[in-house]
């Protein structure tokens, strides 16, 4: 009897051990180069690039979803990356960055990543809404920023700035 107790509690604090090193990735970064007409202009042919570049620099992770804002030249950045998934990805309009964000923690598992395509002005509100960290604000034609937001189950958080496509 004593002896399944100490196997039980030894078994649940593996599992809590296992559970507070649990952790989510989430990407997040600015679509790739785009024309300069507004208001919804498509890729160059340099975006198309950095955007195949995304998709080979995450072709190992574990991408299971991927949200854009409404815009064209969001979906066009992730286009090579929701094929090579077979993902399709989930738009949200810019002006609700909290349903965004709110989206993305509901649906974080352990052991997964998702990737995040927004612009200039909303990658910093998004990590900050989902760290609390700050980071720099991104360039006018600063295009090859990521963000990589480590998120553990116990809520510390980490943030790594990398670039990409060059």
């Amino acid at each position: 009897m004593r002896f399944r107790f100490v196997a039980r509690l030894v078994s649940g604090l593996l599992l809590l051990a296992v559970l507070a090193s649990a952790q989510s990735t989430i990407f997040v970064l600015r679509h790739a180069d785009r024309f300069g007409t507004e208001p919804d202009p498509e890729l160059t042919e340099e975006g198309h690039r950095q955007a195949r570049a995304l998709a080979a620099l995450l072709a190992d992770a574990p991408v299971k979803r991927i949200f854009t804002s409404d815009m064209l030249r969001t979906h066009q950045t992730v286009a090579p990356l929701a094929e090579q998934f077979h993902l399709k990805p989930l738009a949200i309009p810019s002006e609700k960055l909290l349903e965004l964000t709110q989206q993305i923690k509901s649906q974080l598992r352990p052991g997964e990543a998702t990737v995040v395509v927004g612009h200039r002005a909303t990658v910093p509100k998004i990590v900050h809404e989902l760290t609390g960290k700050d980071v720099a604000p991104l360039a006018v034609s600063e295009y090859d920023r990521l963000e990589v937001i480590t998120l553990w189950a116990d809520g510390r958080s980490s943030v790594v700035t990398l670039r990409f496509g060059h």
